[in-house]
């Protein structure tokens, strides 16, 4: 594993990121950020021992759900999902059913809490259509329609002012008011899962809302399931105006 030496005030990765590597603090402090309302909040500080971002390892696609920053000047081991995956090979054969099992663990929190609403099936869906259903939104694109089978479809933002990020692999990008950006980079997927089709929350900051219903942090669910016909989605705040309609 490689070492790498942060200094204090530096972030080592940012929520809405796209994993890369898990970390073993060496030495050092680091905080885990959220935002809240657009207010930067502290949810926790790791000392040497701890492990920062180790969804990295466990399941790569998804995106890092805190910022990341060190406290006081740090040395951090950092261990890629190949490099982890070829250490893992190696344990004894008799410990591997242990260690699958807590993966699978592991990944099934991210999706343990479904919405109990019934989705529209996969099957019956031939074609989606977003549409802006703001002032806001109209301004930036007209009618986008998808394929039933070419999904997931990711949508997140950047700031006014600012250039699309193209390693965040979007396929829509909204133009966003910044400091903080009110559509996280990594905002929002439409997605198929489970035989349904899904709006799925990424981790972002002001959560996304559909058909009323908010997902995201702090409400119990990330996913949010979507009916035949039309549907309402908001992204970030609930009272804001970054607004889509998903016709399915």
């Amino acid at each position: 594993m490689e070492e790498k030496e942060f200094s204090a005030g530096e972030v080592i990765f940012s929520e809405g990121d796209v994993p890369d590597f898990a970390y073993i603090i060496l030495s050092g402090k680091v905080e885990l950020l959220s935002y809240h309302q657009g207010n930067e909040v502290q949810t926790l500080v790791l000392e040497a021992g701890k492990v920062v971002g180790e969804l990295a390892v466990f399941d790569s696609n998804s995106l890092r759900p805190h910022t990341a920053r060190v406290l006081e000047s740090a040395t951090l081991a950092c261990i890629a999902l190949d490099e982890f995956s070829s250490l893992t090979a190696q344990c004894p054969d008799a410990i591997k059913p242990f260690i699958n099992f807590a993966f699978s663990r592991i990944k099934a929190t991210k999706t343990s809490s479904k919405a109990p609403t019934i989705a529209v099936s996969e099957g019956d869906v031939a074609k989606i259509v977003i549409s802006p259903a703001s002032e806001r939104m109209k301004s930036q694109f007209k009618p986008i329609e998808i394929a039933g089978n070419n999904l997931p479809f990711k949508i997140g933002g950047y700031p006014e002012g600012g250039e699309k990020n193209r390693r965040d692999q979007l396929h829509l990008y909204i133009l966003a008011q910044a400091n903080p950006l009110r559509v996280s980079r990594q905002q929002c997927e439409i997605a198929t899962e489970n035989k349904g089709l899904y709006i799925n929350d990424l981790g972002s900051r002001f959560c996304t809302t559909v058909n009323g219903v908010t997902i995201g942090r702090g409400h119990g669910t990330y996913s949010a399931p979507l009916k035949k016909g039309d549907n309402e989605v908001i992204l970030g705040a609930k009272d804001g105006d970054y607004k889509l309609l998903v016709s399915v």
